[in-house]
């Protein structure tokens, strides 16, 4: 029997391998088998147990080792088939794990079923972790996303309930919070500002919220309120409102006090009387200065009469500034008016008002109409004193000096005059109206002015031909010794003609050189001013031969000379001393 499990045992094995442990285990279990079934013979032996028996025994042991080998035989066979059952449903679950995780499919790499079926079955044992692993930390952060886009008010992170994240997914769902805290760290600290702010703004204008926004935004804890971009924008806008509601009340905080400055100024309320300290929110303050306003009304009401007349004192002031004409200022009707009442106050409150700003805003212009009035007066004054003969007596310089401030001004005034010309030109192109001085516009008034001085000038020189159709007087000679006066006396007027005084009388000489006039052939162009005296000048020389008219070469070496003597036309004053 023994020699018989044997062949079968060694029939299955395979030609040419080399024996293993296995079979050499499967050799000494025949051997064994052999053995034990010698002994049984032995035992049979001695007992002397018949050959039929023997038969029937033997019979019995071979069935119950057939039996024996047929159950484990059995039972591997079923090993057999559970392992590959096992193979199957490890492969079909790693398979399924692949999909999931979004993995390429495992490819196993083992030659025998247990070899593969432990594979297989490590390899789920790891992907099941990874699952798990990605599962449970895909839950935390859609946790935390859920918290950050329920506060920002946005949508969360998408990923269907139950599915594997795949790896991609995972980060990008950390990037979306890591997106979401910084933009909740951004709009907390916006939020934190607005409120301050808020908060700061309802303070000064005395505002207590009173819709359930407000009171969210300010009284409750900052962490119970959405930070959605709607809200934020509407906190925006509650903060512009409140700064406008500011704005107006200190508007009208500034509006007040003026009000009560110019009542303080038209009561003539003394300096040390004048108080508007209010304390406290700026309703607070406008409240305490609406009430002093309103005393000062009433005190107004009482001097009315004295109100109204230096409000007309005021008017007249910057009438003149603005240099009204009688005209313009005869259209302010209730400048006449005896009926004192508010009413008629807040007339000329009005229009001083009006003209005050009407001031302000063309002062660089009424300032250059100005000083263009007080150089034409110096302007005139200095031609009156050009005109006047006795000028030639003052020995201390003045003559030079009025000479060139009359030339500096021949070339001022065209200039201020252009300047106020393109001023005025602006000025009515942007309002569409002409510019008024004295009732008619800037042009036509100077031109009067300038008109007015030439007629002035030529009545002037006919004056002065009436008097020279008088004629010379002769002069009388001196005595020797009568005076201190030198032998002789040279008088050059424009090198054109020379005087010779002795102590016996006097001789006229005509100078051969020719005029000045007569060298010059190039003329430079001359401003009107220049120009009118020029011809003034030239038109007395002319029309007076007999009268020593003429320009000196310089002042001192003139006065040095002669003077004329105011009194006498035509005459030295050298000879005059002796026709006293």
């Amino acid at each position: 029997l023994g020699t018989i499990c044997l062949g079968l045992w060694n029939s299955s094995t395979p030609a040419g391998t080399m024996a293993r442990k296995s079979q050499v285990l499967a050799s000494s279990i025949g051997h064994l088998l052999d053995t034990k079934l010698v002994k049984l013979q032995n035992i049979w032996d001695d007992v002397g147990i018949q050959e039929d028996k023997r038969l029937e025994r033997m019979a019995s042991a071979k069935k119950c080792i057939e039996e024996l080998l047929d159950q484990m035989i059995h039972e591997e066979e079923l090993m057999k088939k559970q392992l590959e059952a096992a193979i199957k449903n490890w492969n079909g679950k790693l398979q399924a794990l692949c999909f999931e995780l979004l993995l390429n499919p495992y490819t196993a790499e083992s030659s025998t079923p247990l070899q593969l079926e432990k594979e297989l079955r490590d390899r789920v044992e790891a992907l099941l972790e990874e699952k798990n692993s990605r599962m449970a930390e895909c839950e935390i952060l859609l946790k935390e996303d859920q918290a950050l886009c329920t506060d920002l008010c946005k949508t969360p992170y998408y990923i269907p309930t139950g599915k594997v994240p795949s790896l991609q997914e995972l980060e990008e769902l950390k990037n979306h919070l890591l997106s979401a805290a910084k933009e909740k760290e951004h709009r907390l600290a916006t939020f934190l500002g607005l409120r301050n702010d808020i908060t700061k703004l309802m303070t000064e204008i005395d505002h207590f919220p009173d819709t359930t926004f407000e009171k969210d935004a300010v009284l409750e804890e900052e962490n119970l309120f959405f930070l959605s971009d709607e809200n934020i924008k509407s906190l925006e806008v509650l903060r512009h409102q409140l700064k406008v509601k500011k704005q107006e009340l200190l508007a009208t905080q500034e509006s007040l006090q003026k009000q009560i400055c110019s009542l303080w100024n038209t009561l003539q309320i003394p300096l040390e009387k004048q108080n508007m300290c209010a304390t406290g929110s700026l309703h607070q303050v406008n409240t305490a200065l609406q009430l002093q306003l309103e005393q000062l009304q009433q005190m107004q009401t009482k001097n009315i009469k004295q109100i109204i007349t230096r409000t007309r004192q005021e008017l007249n002031t910057y009438w003149d500034k603005c240099f009204y004409s009688q005209e313009q200022r005869e259209e302010f009707t209730f400048l006449s008016d005896e009926n004192f009442t508010e009413e008629l106050l807040k007339v000329h409150d009005e229009e001083l008002v009006k003209i005050t700003l009407h001031y302000q805003k063309c002062q660089e212009l009424f300032v250059n109409v100005e000083k263009w009035e007080h150089w034409w007066k110096v302007f005139l004054e200095l031609e009156k004193k050009a005109s006047d003969p006795n000028r030639f007596s003052n020995r201390g310089g003045t003559l030079l000096k009025e000479e060139k401030e009359r030339c500096l001004l021949q070339k001022k005034i065209p200039k201020l005059e252009e300047e106020i010309k393109l001023y005025m030109a602006r000025w009515e192109t942007e309002h569409g109206c002409p510019f008024l001085i004295y009732g008619q516009r800037f042009t036509t008034y100077f031109a009067d002015q300038w008109e007015q001085h030439r007629l002035k000038k030529v009545q002037e020189k006919r004056c002065v031909k009436k008097e020279d159709g008088i004629g010379f007087k002769t002069p009388l000679k001196r005595a020797l010794g009568a005076s201190s006066t030198p032998q002789s006396k040279i008088r050059k007027l424009n090198g054109s003609s020379n005087f010779i005084s002795n102590s016996g009388g006097s001789t006229y000489k005509r100078a051969r050189k020719p005029p000045l006039a007569a060298q010059k052939t190039n003329v430079l162009p001359k401003t009107p001013l220049q120009t009118e005296t020029d011809v003034s000048s030239v038109s007395t020389v002319s029309q007076q031969p007999n009268e020593f008219s003429c320009h000196a070469v310089s002042y001192t070496e003139f006065t040095r000379d002669f003077t004329r003597k105011s009194n006498v036309s035509g005459q030295l004053n050298s000879t005059t001393l002796e026709n006293p």
